[in-house]
């Protein structure tokens, strides 16, 4: 397998944050009532696709095709790349969907880069905020061009747990959402804002402290988990394995500032294991 050096990650940096930028910028610039027009209802019509995850993802692949390099997207699927085997893009062209068509809250243009199982890079752009949120491992995490850390909060009863009700979890099943309230009341405050890797965000600039849901999907976290490792947060994911491609299944997942003991296990009833 190829090294993949530092600059090679700073090139993909300037490469994905500028394409981002652009991207996001110009939708703004251009959006008008269509970008909100809904296209499909999924998940017994819980998951919201709107023109605006075409026309996002449509500009994302166009600029990272270039790079040889294996895309994942949400709305195409699996691009078979030409070099770098071990790398792979995953595109979530619009996360918080339902937020956008409403304007009811954080909205992401969201583009990672993953070698095999590892995170390399994360790039963020609010469309509300127009800020640019990127990180990763080797590179720190910074809201445009400044770093920011998770939080040095110890205390699980006084931490902030952000969280969401995905679109596969099964509202209508008593046991499952009773569940599901045990793991929330371990922590101080809960928050839910409709956007995974908004969430993520959170974590990675100290606003909140542990991040954790089950039965999301690859592509919504990608990004978020690069910056939340690049601002010194750990994270443990359930359910992919990119060396053997399996990435289009929900996951579970839990990130958090690594001052106290979270894991996957906290969702351990919800998936049949306890």
């Amino acid at each position: 397998m190829q090294e993949i050096t530092i600059n090679d990650v700073h090139g993909f940096t300037i490469l994905v944050t500028e394409l981002v930028g652009k991207v996001g910028k110009k939708f703004i610039r251009a959006n008008s009532v269509a970008a909100k027009n809904v296209v499909d209802l999924q998940i017994g019509g819980r998951e919201v696709k709107l023109e605006a995850d075409t026309m996002l993802e449509r500009e994302l692949i166009k600029g990272l095709k270039h790079t040889g390099i294996a895309i994942l997207s949400e709305e195409t699927g699996f691009i078979p790349g030409r070099t770098l085997p071990s790398l792979l893009w995953v595109i979530d062209p619009l996360d918080g969907s339902y937020n956008f068509s409403r304007s009811l809250g954080p909205s992401m243009i969201s583009v990672a880069l993953w070698d095999t199982d590892k995170p390399i890079l994360g790039v963020l752009f609010n469309l509300v905020t127009k800020q640019i949120i990127f990180g990763g491992p080797r590179i720190g995490a910074h809201v445009g061009d400044k770093p920011v850390t998770v939080s040095d909060r110890a205390d699980r009863g006084q931490a902030t747990l952000i969280t969401g009700f995905p679109s596969r979890f099964p509202i209508d099943d008593a046991k499952a959402v009773a569940n599901f309230a045990e793991v929330l009341t371990g922590f101080g405050k809960v928050r839910m804002i409709g956007s995974a890797c908004a969430s993520l965000a959170l974590v990675a600039t100290g606003s909140a402290d542990v991040y954790a849901e089950h039965n999301i999907m690859f592509w919504d976290v990608a990004a978020g988990l690069a910056i939340v490792n690049g601002a010194g947060g750990t994270f443990e994911l359930e359910g992919v394995n990119l060396s053997e491609g399996i990435h289009s299944e929900p996951c579970t997942v839990v990130a958090s500032n690594k001052k106290f003991d979270v894991s996957v296990a906290m969702f351990d009833k919800m998936r049949g294991l306890a």
